[in-house]
C-alpha cells in the first residue's frame, strides 16, 4: 500500500529537526528559511550559513564513507537554532545530491539517511512515541497481546522482497486474520524489527523526491552547486574504487544481470534476495571461490561478513543453480530491455538462462582465438 496521505501531525520542532527527512517536516524546513529570509541562493553563498554546509557535508560523508552511520548528533536540537541547523542540512544535502544527478550518490545517500532512522527508531523507549512516526509510513500497526508489532500483510509483501534473509520471507512469519507479526529474533526486538520494515519505506520516499527535485532543478542553481557536487562525487568516486575489486579473469563474459547486479552492491544499492542468490550461484558455477564471492557483497548496506559467509557456503554446499531469465526478469534483475540493440545475444528467442550467455560468449571467444591462429600460421606460410 502507498504511503498515509495525512500522516500524524507533530507540533515538537525538536522532532521535526531530529528527523527532518519526515514529510512534515517540510513545513518546518520552510519556516527556518521564512523566519531567516533564506533563500536557496543562500545556502550556497551566505557565510553565516556555514554551519549548515558543515553539518550537510557530514551527513553526504557519513552515508558514502562509513558502514555504520552515527545517529548521534552534535547539534543541540533543542534550540532554535539547532533545529535550524539540522533542517537547513539536511535540505543542504539533498539539493547536493539532487545537483549531481547521480544515482550511485542518490542511493548512497538515501541508504545513510533511511539507516540513521531505523537506528534512532528502533531504540525509542516510549511504544506511543514510536507508533506516531511508524503510521507516518504505515497506515495501519498495531501491537499484540505479547507486546509484539504487527502490520498488514499487503505491506509485509510489498516491503520485505527488498531486504534479505530469511526472517523476511512471509511463510516464515506469523499471521493472523491479513495481520503479520514481526516476532522478535535472537539480534533485534519487534521494534527494531518494525524500524527496518520502515527504512524502507523512508529509503523509496527519498529517492522519490530527489527525482522530482532533478526533474525540475533549474541549470543556472546547479552551477552554482558545482563545486560542492564536484567534491561529493570525487569522495564517492575514490570510495568505490577503492571497495570494488573483480577476480575474475573472464568479466568481460559475464552476463549483463550478474554485472549489474555487482555494479549496485558495489554501489551500496540494496539488492533484492533474488539477486544475491543468483549471484551466489553463478560465482559458484564460474569457479569462484567464496572468499572472492563474499568480496562482491562487502559495499551492501546491511553486509554482515559472518552471515554473509553463512549463506554462501549454504549455496556452494547444496549446488544451487542460478536463477533463468524469466525469474530474474520478473523480480527486476535483469537490466536488459527487450530490443536493446546494446544486447543482440540477450535478445536471441533461445536465450533464456544466464548459464547461456556464459557458454555463448565463451565459444564466440574461441571461435576468435582459432581464427587468429589460423591467420597467424597462413601468415608464416606465405613464401617470401
Amino acid at each position: 500500500m502507498p504511503m498515509p496521505l495525512e500522516p500524524p501531525a507533530f507540533d515538537d520542532q525538536v522532532i521535526t529537526a531530529r528527523y527532518p527527512f519526515l514529510p512534515q517536516a517540510k513545513s518546518a524546513i520552510r519556516s527556518h528559511m521564512e523566519m531567516n529570509n533564506i533563500e536557496f541562493d543562500a545556502l550556497v553563498e551566505m557565510d553565516w550559513l556555514e554551519a549548515v554546509r558543515v553539518r550537510a557535508r557530514v551527513r553526504l560523508v557519513e552515508s558514502i564513507v562509513n558502514k555504520e552511520i552515527d545517529s548521534t548528533q552534535s547539534i543541540d536540537i533543542h534550540t532554535p537554532y539547532g533545529q535550524m541547523i539540522e533542517c537547513l542540512s539536511f535540505l543542504y544535502a539533498m539539493v547536493t545530491v539532487c545537483a549531481s544527478f547521480d544515482e550511485r550518490l542518490l542511493a548512497r545517500w538515501a541508504e545513510g539517511e533511511s539507516s540513521r532512522a531505523d537506528q534512532l527508531w528502533g531504540t525509542i523507549e516510549t511504544s506511543t512515541s514510536f507508533e506516531n512516526l511508524a503510521r507516518t509510513y504505515i497506515a495501519d500497526i498495531r501491537l499484540n497481546n505479547s507486546g509484539h508489532w504487527e502490520i498488514p500483510m499487503i505491506d509485509f509483501i510489498e516491503i520485505c522482497p527488498k531486504i534479505s534473509g530469511s526472517y523476511w520471507r512471509l511463510p516464515n512469519r506469523p499471521v493472523s486474520n491479513g495481520w503479520v507479526t514481526l516476532s522478535p529474533s535472537k539480534s533485534e526486538n519487534s521494534q527494531e524489527r518494525l524500524s527496518r520494515l520502515i527504512k524502507e519505506r523512508i529509503r523509496e520516499q527519498l529517492i522519490t523526491d530527489c527525482r522530482q527535485r532533478m526533474e525540475i532543478m533549474d541549470e543556472e542553481f546547479a552551477g552554482k552547486m558545482a563545486e560542492e557536487v564536484g567534491r561529493i562525487l570525487g569522495l564517492l568516486q575514490h570510495q568505490a574504487s577503492s571497495e570494488v575489486s573483480f577476480t575474475s579473469a573472464d568479466e568481460e563474459d559475464w552476463p549483463p544481470c550478474m554485472r549489474e547486479i555487482t555494479t549496485q552492491l558495489a554501489q551500496s544499492v540494496n539488492v533484492n534476495h533474488v539477486g544475491r542468490v543468483f549471484l551466489a550461484s553463478i560465482s559458484r558455477v564460474i569457479g569462484l571461490s567464496v572468499e572472492e564471492a563474499q568480496s562482491f557483497f562487502a559495499s551492501a548496506p546491511d553486509y554482515s561478513a559472518e552471515t554473509t559467509l553463512y549463506q554462501l557456503n549454504h549455496v556452494y554446499e547444496h549446488e544451487y543453480t542460478p536463477a533463468g531469465c524469466p525469474k530474474l526478469q520478473i523480480n527486476a534483475c535483469c537490466p536488459v530491455s527487450r530490443g536493446d540493440v546494446h544486447s543482440s545475444l540477450c535478445n536471441q528467442e533461445w536465450m533464456d538462462h544466464p548459464l547461456k550467455y556464459l557458454r555463448a560468449r565463451q565459444r564466440s571467444k574461441h571461435r576468435e582465438e582459432q581464427e587468429k591462429k589460423s591467420t597467424a600460421v597462413d601468415s608464416n606460410q606465405t613464401p617470401q
